[in-house]
Protein backbone atom coordinates (compact mmCIF):
# COMPACT_ATOMS: atom_id res chain seq x y z
CA UNK A 1 0.00 0.00 0.00
CA UNK A 2 1.38 3.11 -1.32
CA UNK A 3 1.79 6.27 1.30
CA UNK A 4 0.83 9.64 0.02
CA UNK A 5 1.63 12.98 1.11
CA UNK A 6 0.79 16.87 -0.45
CA UNK A 7 3.67 18.07 -0.94
CA UNK A 8 3.55 21.83 -0.88
CA UNK A 9 6.48 22.29 -3.45
CA UNK A 10 4.86 20.93 -5.98
CA UNK A 11 1.36 21.14 -4.93
CA UNK A 12 -0.19 17.55 -6.04
CA UNK A 13 0.08 14.79 -3.54
CA UNK A 14 2.81 12.46 -4.07
CA UNK A 15 3.86 8.84 -3.22
CA UNK A 16 6.41 9.35 -0.59
CA UNK A 17 9.39 7.38 -1.04
CA UNK A 18 12.08 7.54 0.91
CA UNK A 19 15.76 8.63 0.23
CA UNK A 20 16.66 5.56 1.93
CA UNK A 21 15.04 2.40 1.70
CA UNK A 22 13.27 1.43 5.61
CA UNK A 23 14.32 5.35 7.03
CA UNK A 24 12.70 8.75 6.98
CA UNK A 25 14.63 12.05 8.12
CA UNK A 26 12.21 14.46 9.15
CA UNK A 27 12.18 18.04 10.74
CA UNK A 28 9.72 19.71 12.26
CA UNK A 29 10.07 23.71 13.12
CA UNK A 30 9.55 23.71 16.62
CA UNK A 31 8.08 26.69 18.19
CA UNK A 32 10.42 29.94 19.71
CA UNK A 33 10.21 30.05 23.65
CA UNK A 34 9.23 32.81 24.03
CA UNK A 35 5.75 32.52 25.94
CA UNK A 36 3.19 29.21 26.23
CA UNK A 37 2.30 27.31 23.65
CA UNK A 38 -1.34 27.94 21.93
CA UNK A 39 -3.55 25.39 20.82
CA UNK A 40 -2.91 26.65 17.35
CA UNK A 41 0.64 25.20 18.20
CA UNK A 42 -1.08 22.08 20.01
CA UNK A 43 -3.19 21.42 16.48
CA UNK A 44 0.38 21.02 14.27
CA UNK A 45 2.09 19.19 17.30
CA UNK A 46 -1.01 16.67 17.15
CA UNK A 47 -0.61 16.30 13.33
CA UNK A 48 3.27 15.62 12.95
CA UNK A 49 2.77 13.31 15.94
CA UNK A 50 0.51 11.35 14.21
CA UNK A 51 2.14 11.12 10.90
CA UNK A 52 5.58 9.71 13.03
CA UNK A 53 3.40 7.18 14.72
CA UNK A 54 2.10 6.38 11.91
CA UNK A 55 5.56 6.18 10.05
CA UNK A 56 7.15 3.86 12.68
CA UNK A 57 4.22 1.74 12.63
CA UNK A 58 4.40 1.37 9.01
CA UNK A 59 8.19 0.12 10.01
CA UNK A 60 10.25 2.82 9.19
CA UNK A 61 12.95 3.92 10.71
CA UNK A 62 12.84 7.65 11.80
CA UNK A 63 14.95 10.33 12.80
CA UNK A 64 12.89 12.84 13.94
CA UNK A 65 13.83 16.09 14.85
CA UNK A 66 12.22 19.46 16.41
CA UNK A 67 14.30 22.14 17.49
CA UNK A 68 14.15 25.02 20.12
CA UNK A 69 14.15 28.79 18.84
CA UNK A 70 16.18 29.55 21.80
CA UNK A 71 17.42 33.17 20.29
CA UNK A 72 15.29 35.46 18.83
CA UNK A 73 13.88 39.01 19.00
CA UNK A 74 10.75 37.98 20.46
CA UNK A 75 12.34 36.26 23.22
CA UNK A 76 15.02 39.36 24.01
CA UNK A 77 12.27 41.68 23.92
CA UNK A 78 9.53 39.41 26.43
CA UNK A 79 12.61 38.87 28.63
CA UNK A 80 12.97 42.64 28.78
CA UNK A 81 9.89 43.14 29.56
CA UNK A 82 9.81 40.64 32.80
CA UNK A 83 13.53 41.54 33.74
CA UNK A 84 14.82 37.92 32.93
CA UNK A 85 17.93 36.73 31.15
CA UNK A 86 16.80 35.74 27.70
CA UNK A 87 17.94 32.41 28.58
CA UNK A 88 16.18 31.60 31.69
CA UNK A 89 13.24 33.11 29.49
CA UNK A 90 13.53 30.16 27.46
CA UNK A 91 14.49 27.14 29.39
CA UNK A 92 10.95 28.02 31.96
CA UNK A 93 8.86 27.65 28.54
CA UNK A 94 10.82 24.98 27.16
CA UNK A 95 9.72 23.26 30.33
CA UNK A 96 6.49 24.41 29.54
CA UNK A 97 6.47 22.92 26.23
CA UNK A 98 7.62 19.60 27.29
CA UNK A 99 4.47 19.60 30.33
CA UNK A 100 2.05 20.49 27.52
CA UNK A 101 3.61 18.07 24.63
CA UNK A 102 2.93 15.83 27.83
CA UNK A 103 -0.90 16.01 28.52
CA UNK A 104 -1.22 15.84 24.34
CA UNK A 105 0.52 12.30 24.82
CA UNK A 106 2.87 13.91 22.19
CA UNK A 107 6.18 11.59 21.59
CA UNK A 108 9.49 13.75 22.40
CA UNK A 109 11.50 13.63 19.15
CA UNK A 110 15.13 11.65 18.46
CA UNK A 111 16.63 15.03 18.96
CA UNK A 112 15.81 18.14 20.20
CA UNK A 113 18.36 20.55 19.19
CA UNK A 114 18.73 24.48 20.54
CA UNK A 115 19.43 27.42 17.97
CA UNK A 116 22.04 28.17 20.95
CA UNK A 117 23.64 25.23 20.85
CA UNK A 118 24.72 25.31 17.01
CA UNK A 119 25.94 28.68 16.36
CA UNK A 120 29.34 27.97 15.10
CA UNK A 121 27.66 25.98 12.19
CA UNK A 122 25.22 28.76 11.57
CA UNK A 123 28.74 30.65 11.01
CA UNK A 124 30.04 28.37 9.14
CA UNK A 125 27.03 28.39 6.32
CA UNK A 126 26.65 32.15 6.70
CA UNK A 127 30.72 32.40 5.58
CA UNK A 128 29.76 29.58 2.93
CA UNK A 129 27.02 31.92 1.03
CA UNK A 130 29.16 34.66 1.02
CA UNK A 131 32.09 33.07 -0.67
CA UNK A 132 29.40 31.97 -3.48
CA UNK A 133 28.28 35.27 -3.61
CA UNK A 134 24.87 34.67 -2.28
CA UNK A 135 25.19 36.71 0.73
CA UNK A 136 26.62 40.33 1.78
CA UNK A 137 27.95 42.08 4.00
CA UNK A 138 26.72 45.49 5.91
CA UNK A 139 28.63 46.28 9.08
CA UNK A 140 27.99 44.38 11.41
CA UNK A 141 24.77 42.45 9.76
CA UNK A 142 24.98 40.24 7.19
CA UNK A 143 21.88 39.64 4.41
CA UNK A 144 20.70 36.91 1.77
CA UNK A 145 20.32 38.13 -1.64
CA UNK A 146 17.45 36.64 -2.98
CA UNK A 147 17.66 37.92 -6.58
CA UNK A 148 20.96 35.47 -6.78
CA UNK A 149 18.98 32.50 -6.18
CA UNK A 150 16.61 31.62 -9.18
CA UNK A 151 14.66 28.88 -7.21
CA UNK A 152 13.12 31.91 -4.67
CA UNK A 153 9.85 31.32 -4.48
CA UNK A 154 9.10 28.10 -5.70
CA UNK A 155 8.11 26.85 -2.22
CA UNK A 156 5.32 29.72 -1.72
CA UNK A 157 4.46 29.43 -5.20
CA UNK A 158 5.48 33.28 -5.56
CA UNK A 159 7.10 35.57 -7.87
CA UNK A 160 10.32 37.77 -6.72
CA UNK A 161 8.93 40.81 -8.64
CA UNK A 162 5.33 40.56 -7.05
CA UNK A 163 6.95 40.51 -3.76
CA UNK A 164 6.80 43.86 -1.15
CA UNK A 165 8.05 44.12 2.17
CA UNK A 166 5.11 42.78 4.36
CA UNK A 167 4.10 43.17 8.35
CA UNK A 168 6.50 40.37 9.04
CA UNK A 169 9.29 41.40 6.94
CA UNK A 170 11.38 44.85 8.20
CA UNK A 171 12.26 47.65 5.95
CA UNK A 172 15.67 48.06 6.42
CA UNK A 173 17.95 50.59 4.27
CA UNK A 174 21.02 48.12 4.20
CA UNK A 175 18.81 45.93 2.29
CA UNK A 176 19.89 45.84 -1.59
CA UNK A 177 16.44 43.95 -2.14
CA UNK A 178 12.93 44.56 0.24
CA UNK A 179 12.71 40.61 0.43
CA UNK A 180 16.54 40.21 1.37
CA UNK A 181 16.89 38.43 5.14
CA UNK A 182 18.83 38.77 7.38
CA UNK A 183 21.68 35.96 7.96
CA UNK A 184 23.34 37.24 10.73
CA UNK A 185 22.70 40.28 13.25
CA UNK A 186 24.99 42.66 15.27
CA UNK A 187 24.17 43.00 18.49
CA UNK A 188 23.23 45.90 20.35
CA UNK A 189 23.99 46.27 24.17
CA UNK A 190 22.45 43.98 26.41
CA UNK A 191 21.47 41.54 24.05
CA UNK A 192 22.81 37.80 23.35
CA UNK A 193 26.10 37.56 20.96
CA UNK A 194 28.23 35.56 19.68
CA UNK A 195 31.54 35.91 18.39
CA UNK A 196 31.94 36.25 14.39
CA UNK A 197 33.86 37.41 11.33
CA UNK A 198 31.71 40.58 11.10
CA UNK A 199 31.53 41.22 14.75
CA UNK A 200 29.79 40.35 17.83
CA UNK A 201 26.08 39.26 17.42
CA UNK A 202 23.75 36.65 17.07
CA UNK A 203 21.68 34.65 14.10
CA UNK A 204 18.87 35.10 12.19
CA UNK A 205 16.06 32.78 12.24
CA UNK A 206 15.73 31.52 9.14
CA UNK A 207 19.93 30.62 9.37
CA UNK A 208 18.68 28.47 12.79
CA UNK A 209 16.67 26.49 11.17
CA UNK A 210 18.42 25.04 7.99
CA UNK A 211 21.74 24.54 9.59
CA UNK A 212 19.99 22.87 12.75
CA UNK A 213 18.20 20.53 9.90
CA UNK A 214 21.62 20.24 8.13
CA UNK A 215 23.52 19.44 11.14
CA UNK A 216 21.44 16.27 12.13
CA UNK A 217 19.73 15.13 8.88
CA UNK A 218 22.45 15.91 6.51
CA UNK A 219 21.95 18.19 3.31
CA UNK A 220 19.19 16.15 1.88
CA UNK A 221 16.11 14.83 3.69
CA UNK A 222 12.77 13.44 3.57
CA UNK A 223 10.33 15.66 5.29
CA UNK A 224 10.25 19.24 6.53
CA UNK A 225 6.95 20.21 8.08
CA UNK A 226 5.31 22.59 10.24
CA UNK A 227 2.71 24.98 10.30
CA UNK A 228 1.24 26.94 7.08
CA UNK A 229 2.26 30.27 8.56
CA UNK A 230 6.20 29.17 8.62
CA UNK A 231 5.86 27.96 4.28
CA UNK A 232 7.04 31.71 3.57
CA UNK A 233 9.09 33.37 4.52
CA UNK A 234 10.53 31.18 7.00
CA UNK A 235 10.38 28.02 4.65
CA UNK A 236 11.25 29.77 2.01
CA UNK A 237 14.39 31.49 3.49
CA UNK A 238 15.66 28.42 4.96
CA UNK A 239 15.49 26.54 1.85
CA UNK A 240 17.02 29.47 -0.19
CA UNK A 241 20.12 29.60 1.56
CA UNK A 242 20.00 25.80 2.67
CA UNK A 243 20.05 24.42 -0.74
CA UNK A 244 22.50 27.00 -2.38
CA UNK A 245 25.24 26.32 0.78
CA UNK A 246 24.86 22.83 0.05
CA UNK A 247 24.63 22.49 -3.17
CA UNK A 248 21.63 19.65 -2.60
CA UNK A 249 18.15 20.00 -2.27
CA UNK A 250 17.73 20.12 1.24
CA UNK A 251 14.09 18.85 2.03
CA UNK A 252 12.29 16.38 -0.15
CA UNK A 253 8.68 16.87 0.27
CA UNK A 254 6.94 19.60 2.72
CA UNK A 255 4.39 18.99 4.48
CA UNK A 256 2.21 22.46 6.31
CA UNK A 257 -0.46 22.05 8.60
CA UNK A 258 -3.59 24.62 8.57
CA UNK A 259 -4.31 27.28 10.43
CA UNK A 260 -6.23 26.97 13.86
CA UNK A 261 -8.96 30.03 14.51
CA UNK A 262 -10.89 30.42 17.29
CA UNK A 263 -14.42 31.74 15.91
CA UNK A 264 -13.65 32.46 12.57
CA UNK A 265 -10.64 35.05 14.11
CA UNK A 266 -7.30 35.01 14.10
CA UNK A 267 -5.96 33.94 17.39
CA UNK A 268 -4.56 37.00 19.54
CA UNK A 269 -4.06 38.73 23.15
CA UNK A 270 -5.59 41.75 22.25
CA UNK A 271 -8.91 39.84 21.40
CA UNK A 272 -8.58 37.39 24.44
CA UNK A 273 -8.91 34.40 22.12
CA UNK A 274 -5.00 33.06 22.01
CA UNK A 275 -6.19 30.18 24.24
CA UNK A 276 -3.61 27.38 25.68
CA UNK A 277 -4.41 24.02 27.12
CA UNK A 278 -4.68 24.92 30.47
CA UNK A 279 -7.59 27.67 29.21
CA UNK A 280 -9.16 24.42 27.96
CA UNK A 281 -8.79 22.61 31.29
CA UNK A 282 -10.96 25.60 33.25
CA UNK A 283 -13.34 25.61 30.58
CA UNK A 284 -15.19 28.31 28.24
CA UNK A 285 -15.18 31.91 29.71
CA UNK A 286 -18.07 32.75 32.30
CA UNK A 287 -17.87 29.59 33.07
CA UNK A 288 -18.78 26.01 31.72
CA UNK A 289 -17.06 22.45 31.88
CA UNK A 290 -13.29 22.35 31.13
CA UNK A 291 -11.83 19.78 28.69
CA UNK A 292 -8.48 17.16 28.68
CA UNK A 293 -6.23 17.63 26.29
CA UNK A 294 -7.39 13.96 24.86
CA UNK A 295 -10.60 15.96 24.15
CA UNK A 296 -8.69 18.19 22.01
CA UNK A 297 -6.50 16.16 20.45
CA UNK A 298 -9.88 13.96 19.21
CA UNK A 299 -11.19 17.39 17.80
CA UNK A 300 -8.62 18.22 15.48
CA UNK A 301 -8.60 14.29 14.38
CA UNK A 302 -12.24 15.41 12.86
CA UNK A 303 -10.77 17.83 10.05
CA UNK A 304 -7.87 16.96 7.41
CA UNK A 305 -4.82 18.80 8.94
CA UNK A 306 -4.78 20.93 5.48
CA UNK A 307 -8.10 22.23 6.59
CA UNK A 308 -8.36 25.20 8.45
CA UNK A 309 -9.36 24.74 11.65
CA UNK A 310 -12.38 26.95 13.22
CA UNK A 311 -12.08 26.29 17.14
CA UNK A 312 -15.28 26.80 19.06
CA UNK A 313 -16.14 25.76 22.81
CA UNK A 314 -19.41 24.53 21.35
CA UNK A 315 -17.22 21.92 18.78
CA UNK A 316 -15.17 21.18 21.55
CA UNK A 317 -18.02 20.25 23.98
CA UNK A 318 -19.27 18.03 20.61
CA UNK A 319 -15.62 16.37 20.24
CA UNK A 320 -15.61 15.42 23.79
CA UNK A 321 -18.92 14.26 23.62
CA UNK A 322 -18.33 12.12 20.79
CA UNK A 323 -14.82 10.90 22.19
CA UNK A 324 -16.17 10.11 25.49
CA UNK A 325 -19.22 7.83 23.14
CA UNK A 326 -16.25 6.35 21.82
CA UNK A 327 -14.65 5.00 24.68
CA UNK A 328 -17.70 3.54 26.49
CA UNK A 329 -18.83 1.50 23.20
CA UNK A 330 -15.02 0.11 22.93
CA UNK A 331 -14.97 -0.79 26.36
CA UNK A 332 -18.36 -2.49 25.56
CA UNK A 333 -16.95 -4.73 22.60
CA UNK A 334 -14.04 -5.28 24.23
CA UNK A 335 -16.20 -6.85 27.30
CA UNK A 336 -18.20 -8.58 23.96
CA UNK A 337 -17.90 -12.52 23.82
CA UNK A 338 -18.15 -11.87 19.70
CA UNK A 339 -14.53 -11.65 18.40
CA UNK A 340 -14.98 -10.89 14.39
CA UNK A 341 -11.30 -11.73 13.32
CA UNK A 342 -11.97 -11.44 9.67
CA UNK A 343 -14.05 -7.92 10.19
CA UNK A 344 -10.99 -6.60 12.59
CA UNK A 345 -8.42 -7.14 9.92
CA UNK A 346 -10.48 -5.59 7.47
CA UNK A 347 -11.00 -2.51 9.39
CA UNK A 348 -6.88 -2.59 10.02
CA UNK A 349 -6.72 -2.45 6.32
CA UNK A 350 -9.36 0.61 5.90
CA UNK A 351 -7.41 2.29 8.78
CA UNK A 352 -4.57 2.01 7.43
CA UNK A 353 -5.59 2.90 3.56
CA UNK A 354 -7.21 6.42 4.80
CA UNK A 355 -3.99 7.54 7.16
CA UNK A 356 -1.48 6.55 4.43
CA UNK A 357 -3.83 8.96 2.17
CA UNK A 358 -2.27 12.06 2.84
CA UNK A 359 -2.86 11.27 6.87
CA UNK A 360 -6.60 11.05 6.38
CA UNK A 361 -7.54 11.15 10.36
CA UNK A 362 -11.27 11.78 9.98
CA UNK A 363 -11.66 8.97 7.67
CA UNK A 364 -9.58 7.33 10.06
CA UNK A 365 -11.99 7.76 12.96
CA UNK A 366 -14.89 7.15 9.89
CA UNK A 367 -13.16 3.66 10.66
CA UNK A 368 -12.98 3.50 14.13
CA UNK A 369 -16.60 4.62 14.31
CA UNK A 370 -17.76 1.89 11.99
CA UNK A 371 -15.69 -0.98 13.75
CA UNK A 372 -18.30 -0.69 16.89
CA UNK A 373 -21.77 -1.19 14.19
CA UNK A 374 -19.66 -4.42 12.87
CA UNK A 375 -19.83 -6.67 15.79
CA UNK A 376 -16.78 -6.50 16.15
CA UNK A 377 -15.84 -7.80 20.19
CA UNK A 378 -13.48 -9.20 22.68
CA UNK A 379 -10.14 -9.44 22.04
CA UNK A 380 -10.14 -8.52 18.76
CA UNK A 381 -12.02 -5.34 19.83
CA UNK A 382 -8.94 -4.51 22.14
CA UNK A 383 -6.18 -5.35 19.88
CA UNK A 384 -7.73 -3.14 17.05
CA UNK A 385 -8.29 -0.25 19.94
CA UNK A 386 -4.20 -1.15 21.09
CA UNK A 387 -3.05 -0.93 17.48
CA UNK A 388 -5.39 2.24 16.22
CA UNK A 389 -3.71 4.43 19.68
CA UNK A 390 -0.33 3.80 18.71
CA UNK A 391 -1.28 5.93 15.91
CA UNK A 392 -4.16 8.44 17.51
CA UNK A 393 -2.46 8.76 20.50
CA UNK A 394 -3.53 10.35 24.21
CA UNK A 395 -5.64 7.61 24.74
CA UNK A 396 -8.14 7.97 21.96
CA UNK A 397 -9.31 4.13 22.34
CA UNK A 398 -6.74 2.72 24.87
CA UNK A 399 -8.48 3.41 27.90
CA UNK A 400 -10.44 -0.04 26.96
CA UNK A 401 -7.80 -1.42 29.12
CA UNK A 402 -8.16 -3.07 32.47
CA UNK A 403 -6.58 -0.26 35.21
CA UNK A 404 -4.71 -3.11 37.06
CA UNK A 405 -0.88 -1.68 37.04
CA UNK A 406 0.66 0.32 39.97
CA UNK A 407 1.64 4.28 39.75
CA UNK A 408 -0.11 4.43 36.25
CA UNK A 409 1.01 1.52 34.05
CA UNK A 410 -1.47 -0.52 32.47
CA UNK A 411 -0.79 -4.18 32.30
CA UNK A 412 -2.83 -5.79 29.76
CA UNK A 413 -0.50 -9.05 30.09
CA UNK A 414 0.60 -8.89 32.98
CA UNK A 415 1.69 -12.17 33.31
CA UNK A 416 3.93 -11.88 30.50
CA UNK A 417 5.79 -9.04 31.69
CA UNK A 418 8.72 -9.44 33.18
CA UNK A 419 9.22 -7.31 37.04
CA UNK A 420 12.43 -5.71 36.17
CA UNK A 421 10.38 -4.35 32.85
CA UNK A 422 7.25 -3.21 34.90
CA UNK A 423 9.52 -1.34 37.15
CA UNK A 424 11.51 0.50 34.24
CA UNK A 425 7.67 1.45 33.06
CA UNK A 426 6.85 3.12 36.68
CA UNK A 427 10.20 4.74 37.17
CA UNK A 428 9.77 6.09 33.40
CA UNK A 429 6.16 7.01 34.15
CA UNK A 430 7.51 9.12 37.08
CA UNK A 431 10.63 10.77 35.48
CA UNK A 432 8.10 11.73 33.26
CA UNK A 433 5.64 13.58 35.08
CA UNK A 434 8.52 14.83 37.01
CA UNK A 435 9.29 16.33 33.77
CA UNK A 436 12.34 15.09 33.53
CA UNK A 437 12.11 13.97 29.71
CA UNK A 438 15.89 12.88 28.70
CA UNK A 439 16.16 10.13 31.73
CA UNK A 440 12.29 9.00 30.68
CA UNK A 441 13.12 8.48 27.15
CA UNK A 442 16.27 6.76 28.30
CA UNK A 443 14.57 4.62 30.05
CA UNK A 444 12.05 3.70 27.33
CA UNK A 445 14.69 2.26 25.70
CA UNK A 446 16.02 0.07 27.35
CA UNK A 447 12.72 -1.13 28.05
CA UNK A 448 12.46 -1.32 24.24
CA UNK A 449 15.38 -3.28 24.15
CA UNK A 450 14.10 -5.64 26.61
CA UNK A 451 11.53 -6.55 23.94
CA UNK A 452 8.48 -4.21 25.13
CA UNK A 453 7.09 -1.13 24.33
CA UNK A 454 5.05 1.69 26.35
CA UNK A 455 2.66 3.40 24.64
CA UNK A 456 1.22 6.44 26.77
CA UNK A 457 -1.96 6.98 27.17
CA UNK A 458 -4.93 9.23 28.70
CA UNK A 459 -4.26 10.21 32.41
CA UNK A 460 -0.79 9.61 32.44
CA UNK A 461 -1.03 5.48 32.34
CA UNK A 462 0.93 3.80 29.90
CA UNK A 463 0.10 0.75 28.19
CA UNK A 464 3.44 -1.75 28.00
CA UNK A 465 3.22 -4.35 24.91
CA UNK A 466 5.56 -6.55 23.72
CA UNK A 467 6.95 -6.19 20.42
CA UNK A 468 6.47 -8.60 17.77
Amino acid sequence: MSLKFYNTATRTKEDFIPLRSGEVGMYVCGVTVYDLCHIGHARSAIVFDVLVKYLRARGFLVTYVRNFTDVDDKIIDRANQLGKEPAALADQYIRAFYEDMGKLGIVNADKEPRATEHIQGMIDMIVTLIEKGFAYVEGTDVFYSVETFSGYGELSGRRLEDMKAGSRIAVDEKKRHPMDFVLWKGAKPGEPQWDSPWGRGWPGWHSECAAMAIRHLGPEFDLHVGGIDLRFPHHENSRALATVATGKRFAALWLHAAHLLVDGKKMSKSARNEYTLDDLETGPPGGGKGFSAADFRYYCMTLHYATPMNFTWVGQAAAARARSRLLAAFRRAALAATSGEDAAAASRLEFREAISDDLNMPRALAVVHKVLRSGIGGEAARALATEWDAVLGAGMLSEVECDSGVDGVREGEAEEIPAEVAAMAQERESRRRAGDYPAADALRERIRAAGYDVLDAAGGAAVLRKIG
